[in-house]
Formats: C-alpha cells, structure tokens, sequence
C-alpha cells in the first residue's frame, strides 16, 4: 500500500467571477475618482467614495479569494485538504484522521450547512462522502478522489475495522 499520496482536482471558474474581478476594479477606480470631487465640491461625497471603494474591495476579494484548485493529500495516517485560490495561496481546509471515519460511500444526499465542499461540483456522479467525528460532531465531507485515492482510503479503512475485530475477538 501506498505511504503518500497526493491528488490534484481543477475547479472552473465560475461564471460571475471574472464580472466580480472587472466591477470590483472599475468600482475602486470610481470611488478614487469621487475623491476630487469630494474635496471641491461636497464633504458628504466621501460617503460615496467610501461606499465604492467598499464594494470595489469586497467584490475584488470575492473574486481572488475563488477555489483554483483542491488537493487531497492521502497518508496512511490522516487525509489532508487543501485549497489553492487565484493567487495561488494554499490554506489547508480539512484533516481527517483515519481513526475517527465513520463511513465512506457514494454521495446521494442532499447538501447540508454543515458539509464540508472540496470538489469542483458536488452534484457530478463520482463524488464521495466521509463522514467522521471531531470535537463531539459528525462532519461530512464531499469530495472527488480518483478510483486510485478511492481504493486507497477504502483500503485503510478496511484495514481499520480488521483490526478492531481482531482485537474484540481476542479480548
């Protein structure tokens, strides 16, 4: 069995990003412009420029800020999610310990607030679920593993219920 693996899954972007990207620049751009105006003609016009440049900024990070990529990164103790936005920053999301999975199968649920998304699109056919528990709490995650990461974690946590038989058999 495999020590280390690591997959990669490409998100597309999504179709109101790149108009997030272009209004948040234009509304920045417009509320530096206000600023002339501001001073000349009307102190209440910084209201303005500060609304724009507000909208400007939030709609400019939403777009920055939008998933480029997931990555699962597979150990024979724990699973590891990350995330790479635009700008090509990691932040790891999600690790799972394999001790604490309580089912792994095919998702055919409905999503919930609670679940934990890292795949391009959780209605697509090939994606799984794992559900475990951390901090008193059932989580589950959606995600979209190869058939090889697939085999992988079934494999672990196969492994993992042989041997607690084994053990209650002994005991």
């Amino acid at each position: 069995m495999t020590n280390q693996y690591v997959q990669t899954v490409d998100v597309e972007l999504r179709k109101g990003a790149r108009r997030d990207q272009i209004g948040g620049i234009v509304l920045q751009l417009l509320g530096i412009g206000l600023i002339l105006v501001a001073v000349f003609v009307s102190y209440y016009s910084f209201i303005a420029v500060g609304i724009l440049l507000a909208a400007g900024i939030y709609l400019t990070q939403r777009f920055y800020s939008t998933a480029k990529q997931f990555e699962y990164d597979f150990s024979t103790e724990r699973l590891v999610i990350s995330r790479t936005n635009i700008v090509n920053r990691r932040k790891r999301i999600l690790e799972v310990v394999f001790p604490d999975v309580t089912s792994f199968t095919y998702f055919k649920d409905i999503i919930m607030e609670d679940d934990i998304i890292a795949t391009a699109n959780a209605r697509d056919e090939d994606v799984k679920t794992m559900t475990f528990r951390a901090d008193g709490r059932e989580f589950r995650l959606l995600f979209s593993p190869d058939d090889y990461l697939s085999k992988l974690i079934g494999d672990r946590l196969r492994g993992k219920t042989d041997r607690e038989s084994k053990t209650s058999q002994t005991a």
